[in-house]
Parts: structure tokens; C-alpha cells; sequence
């Protein structure tokens, strides 16, 4: 992906010369950059490595700043401390204001980002003036809100990131002494929102969406622990696939947008959820960890697998429309886990059999990805197929299911699944090169 940044910065740049010199009108210019999802304005943006250290530049100066501060803080009156540290806050953030107003948005996203580092400074330091520290976690929050509403008034990536930063450290701290992050989804909901107006954030979304699933997952445990403390349940597990499942049908929805931009976060989107869902299933192809989950308890009682078959209708047909590629795996995923947790709540669950389909599930989705790989000519999903298998077997050598023979076995069709998907590449390549020439 950063390769792909950089060749749309050297393609805008080489396309912005062609203009200059005559050779294409900028219209047709802007169109070609269209198919790749690049603008004109890409090849005068200035370098992430040049903004990056900038950022760390103005918040070594704040930390500076603190640091001096707070080395002379009891010789200074009580009213004057006070009163500095606001006029200070104040000062900075009207500074950043006044360049965002004139046009010097870039001059005045980093005031805004240093006058953030002062806002926060200036609530510690207050608190500890007046021995404010009740609910010490409070100040992060009120930091957090803080910098909130300039996510919407600079629609900057770096106080977005410095916001959500700060949200979770606050809902880690509370997490930590047992209280709830209630309003934590309203800072990531604020990240998403940026990330779909400027749609060039990947980061920004994906970072978003954890966070989102990270306060579900706690939300169900504040649940499981009686609304009082915290407590991992099993139901957390169904209502991660669920969730996951959905986002597959987003992804797909996204994929089919005419804008290139949106279909880029899509695609980025949908490659993390094979990611996650690849890692799930190396997890659950141990029967041990079924044979756990057998043990727990369900919070919601049957209504925890239902999610998972919500989840999934509600993926297939946000990917329906995209075809088979794209529905057949959700329905195939949707099935195989509603079924499986159905099992186990059920009772006189078989942890072996459970296994065995996990690790054929494993094998069809490795083969899945190299056969989307071929079609679709592109490498990742093809060595990610690859991958899956190969990881597979190495597992399976090290956990063997049912004897020497089954593992044996399991190794053969491992071999012949990667010689079939071999033979099958060198054919497409040779349609395809027939078919050129």
C-alpha cells in the first residue's frame, strides 16, 4: 500500500508535467489520475515524512514547554499560575484560528495541535493547583472533549489522531479501575466521519472501527460482570464474528462505489477482515479451544448464535449484488459459525468434529484465495492462499488430528490442492497470453 502511495505521487507529478508542457488538457489529465484514484493537488502535497516531523517537532516543544513549567511551579503565586496557564491556551489556539481563517491551513492545524498539547497541560496543572483529582481520569476526558470539536472544525488527520489517542487512553484508564468508557464511541464515530469526507485515511477508518469493536467487546463484559465490574464471556467471541461479518458486506458495498477513493477504503477494509478472520480460525483449529468454549456458559442464551445469522443476512446481501466471489464466503462463514456455536449451546458437542471442519474451512479458504488470486491477477490474495495452506499443514505437524494417518492424509490433499493451484496459474497465464496475442 505505501508503494501504491508513492506511485500515485510520482503519477500525479509526471501527469501535472504533461499538462505544463501542452501535451494533454487538464481535464483529461484529472481524468486519468481519476482511474487511480490520485488528483492534480497530490503532486504539490508535501512529503508524510516532512508533516510527520513537523508534528513531533511542535509536540517536543510542548513537552519542552511542561517540562520548564512545571521545574518552577511552586515559586509562582497560585492566581498567576492560573491565569498564565489560560492566557498561554488561549493564545495559541486563537493564533491557530486566525491562520486557518487566512488560509494558512497547515500553519494553523499545527497552532491548533500545539494549543491541544496547552489545553491539556493547563487542565493537569490546574487540577493540581487546586487538588482537583476525585476522578483523575476525568481530565483526560475533559482533554478529549476538548479537541473534539476541532476534528470538525480543521478536519485534520493529526488532531483527529491525537483526539482518538486520547479517548482511549481515557477509556483504558477507566477500564483499569473498573468503570465504563460510555462515550468512547463518540470519539471514534468522529474518526470514521473525517475519514469519509476526506476519504484518504485509511488509518483513520480502520482505527475507528477497532475502536468501536474494542467498546462492544467491553461493553459485553461490563455486562457479564453485573454492571459493575468486568468480566470475559464467550458471547464476546460470536458478537466479534458477527460485526465482522457485516463489515465483510460494507466492504463489498464499498467495493462497488463509483468513487475510487471509497473503493480503495473498501478493498483495505475487506483485505483486514480475511486477515482477522484467518487468524480466528488457526485459533479454532485446535480442538482444545472448542473443548473450552464447550465449558462456558452463554450470557444471552441462544440469541448469541442468532447474532452471528443476523450479521451474516445482513453481509450477504450488502455482497450479493457483487457476486458469487463475494456472497459465497459470507454465506459459507455465516453458516459454519452459526452452526458451530449453535452446537455448542445445544450441548453433546463433538470438540474433534468441530476442529476437522475448521481446518477444512481453512483449506477451502486457502484455496478460495488463490483461486480469486488468479482470477483477479493479483498476488496478495494468491501468496495469502498459499499461506493459509502451508501455515495449516505446519500446525497440523505440530497438533495432529485423530492419528498419524489423518495428518497424512491432510498433508496429501494440502499437496495436491497447491499442485492443482499451480497447474491451474500456468493454464490461465497461457489463455491469457494466447488471448493477447
Amino acid at each position: 500500500m505505501r508503494l501504491l502511495r508513492f506511485f500515485k505521487k510520482d503519477m500525479a507529478r509526471e501527469v501535472s508535467d504533461w499538462v505544463r508542457e501542452g501535451l494533454i488538457e487538464p481535464a483529461q489529465g484529472e481524468a486519468i489520475l481519476a482511474q487511480y484514484g490520485a488528483k492534480m493537488e497530490d503532486a504539490t502535497d508535501s512529503s508524510l515524512g516532512y508533516f510527520m516531523l513537523t508534528a513531533l517537532a511542535v509536540l517536543f516543544v510542548g513537552l519542552a514547554l511542561i517540562l520548564i513549567v512545571s521545574h518552577n511551579w511552586d515559586e509562582i503565586p497560585r492566581l498567576t499560575r492560573m491565569l498564565g496557564l489560560v492566557f498561554i491556551t488561549l493564545a495559541v489556539n486563537l493564533q491557530g484560528m486566525r491562520l486557518m481563517l487566512t488560509g494558512s491551513d497547515k500553519a494553523g492545524i499545527f497552532w491548533l495541535f500545539f494549543g491541544s498539547i496547552c489545553y491539556g497541560a493547563t487542565i493537569m496543572l490546574i487540577a493540581q493547583i487546586y487538588h482537583i483529582g476525585e476522578h483523575f481520569p476525568d481530565g483526560i476526558l475533559y482533554w478529549s472533549l476538548g479537541v473534539l470539536p476541532l476534528i470538525f472544525i480543521t478536519r485534520s488527520r493529526l488532531i483527529t489522531f491525537l483526539c482518538l489517542g486520547l479517548a482511549t487512553i481515557w477509556a483504558l484508564v477507566e477500564i483499569e479501575i473498573e468503570f465504563f468508557p460510555s462515550i468512547y464511541p463518540l470519539f471514534m464515530i468522529a474518526g470514521i466521519w473525517l475519514a469519509w469526507v476526506r476519504k484518504d485515511s485509511v488509518l483513520l477508518l480502520l482505527s475507528g472501527l477497532a475502536g468501536l469493536i474494542f467498546w462492544v467487546n467491553i461493553l459485553l463484559a461490563w455486562i457479564g460482570g453485573e454492571w459493575y465490574t468486568f468480566e470475559a464471556i464467550i458471547d464476546q467471541i460470536p458478537g466479534t464474528i458477527a460485526i465482522g461479518l457485516f463489515l465483510t458486506g460494507s466492504s463489498w458495498l464499498l467495493m462497488r462505489h463509483a468513487d475510487s477513493r471509497l473503493k480503495r477504503y473498501g478493498q483495505i477494509l475487506h483485505l483486514w477482515l480475511i486477515r482477522g478472520s484467518l487468524l480466528l480460525l488457526f485459533v479454532l483449529s485446535f480442538s482444545d479451544v472448542w473443548q473450552e468454549f464447550s465449558k462456558e456458559d452463554y450470557l444471552f442464551g441462544l440469541f448469541t448464535p442468532l447474532i452471528i445469522l443476523i450479521g451474516g443476512i445482513a453481509a450477504f446481501f450488502l455482497s450479493k449484488p457483487s457476486g458469487s466471489n463475494a456472497y459465497g464466503p459470507v454465506l459459507l462463514n455465516t453458516l459454519f459459525f452459526f452452526l458451530s456455536f449453535l452446537w455448542i449451546h445445544l450441548g453433546n458437542v463433538n470438540e474433534m468434529w468441530l476442529a476437522i471442519i475448521t481446518n477444512l474451512m481453512l483449506l477451502f479458504t486457502g484455496l478460495w484465495l488463490i483461486h480469486r488470486g488468479i482470477e483477479d491477477s493479483t498476488t496478495q490474495f494468491f501468496y495469502t492462499g498459499v499461506g493459509v495452506l502451508l501455515i495449516t499443514a505446519l500446525l497440523r505437524y505440530f497438533d495432529l488430528i485423530g492419528d498419524y494417518i489423518g495428518g497424512a492424509i491432510l498433508f496429501i490433499v494440502a499437496a495436491l490442492i497447491l499442485f492443482g493451484a499451480a497447474r491451474y496459474w500456468q493454464s490461465q497465464k497461457f489463455k491469457k497470453e494466447g488471448a493477447n496475442a
